[in-house]
Formats: structure tokens, sequence, C-alpha cells
């Protein structure tokens, strides 16, 4: 068992490394601060322990969200934000990117981090074939962790775990 969880984490420590970069980079921190942003405007909205999302849905992203909320547990110290795609396109201003074989990329990203403060952040996208459904940690402008997987079903039979590692316990002050 040691030589499995030591082998996990040279691989996620290269995967880190292949994608970020060591140490602090100004486009890991410029995303995490981005992210900041999206939760602390959010923040009367969000409860210790679940995830929330936006008042209008389409159909499919509803069904999305209600999987989440029954299939992935938010630790209490956590907050917890589902961002369908339809809303990341308003937000960002342009039109859907489509990919041929389902139609949408993606169906949509989880921000989640300590309810007390933002200096940990757990990204997550559900990316469809053929591109990479991903989990992201960063933390004070670095990317501590990355993780990848095959599906979508995957990755959120993974989340729980991840979400209780890197934010399972109250973050310590500063």
């Amino acid at each position: 068992m040691g030589i499995d969880k030591h082998s996990e984490n040279r691989r996620m420590a290269r995967v880190v490394e292949e994608r970020a970069g060591v140490g602090t980079t100004e486009i890991v921190s410029g995303w995490q601060a981005m992210l900041v942003d999206l939760l602390s405007r959010m923040k009367p909205f969000l409860r210790p322990g679940a995830t929330v999302t936006f008042q209008h849905l389409t159909p499919s992203e509803m069904t999305f969200f209600e999987r989440l909320n029954n299939e992935v547990r938010i630790p209490q110290s956590a907050i917890s934000i589902y961002l369908p795609p339809s809303v990341r396109e308003q937000m960002l201003g342009g039109k859907p990117i489509i990919n041929e074989a389902s139609g949408k990329p993606d169906a949509g990203v989880v921000v989640a981090s300590h309810h007390d403060d933002f200096d940990a952040l757990v990204n997550v996208l559900f990316a469809f074939h053929p591109f990479t459904p991903a989990i992201d940690v960063y933390e004070r402008g670095q990317l501590v962790a990355g993780y990848q997987f095959e599906t979508v079903d995957a990755c959120i039979s993974e989340l729980s775990t991840v979400l209780d590692c890197h934010l399972g316990m109250e973050s310590p002050k500063s």
C-alpha cells in the first residue's frame, strides 16, 4: 500500500510540474484570483457542506446538478458552487463551444474552497471526450495537485475523496 501511495504522489507531482511548473506562476495565481473573485461574489449564497448553483439551468444541467448533490459529499468545512456551461457562456460573453461528438465540451465546473477563506481552491472540469475530466487544487497561487480521469463518471466518483483530502479540515489561520 505504501508503494502505491508513493507512486501516486510522484505521479501527482509530475502532473503539477508538467502543467504549471514549480512554485507560484502568474498564470496560476491569475486563474486562482479569478476563481476567488467568483466565490467572493457568490459568498452570500454559499452554504458550508453544500453545492449551490444558479437559478436558471437547462434541463440537462439541472439533471447533472442533482446527480452531483446525490453523489458528491462536500465537507462541512467547505463550500462549493456548480457553474454550468450555459451560465459560464453568459459570464464570458461568448458563443457556446460545440464538440462534434456530444454537443458541448463539458458538463460544467465545480469550484470549492474552505468556507472561511479562499486560500485553497479545488477546481473541477467535467469535460467530455476527447477532452479530459480533471480536478486541480490551487493554494496561494500555486497548482498543488492535479487529478485526471478517463471519464466524467470516474471524476464524480473520486470528487468526495479529493475534497476531503484538500478541504476536509478547517483552514489554518495565518
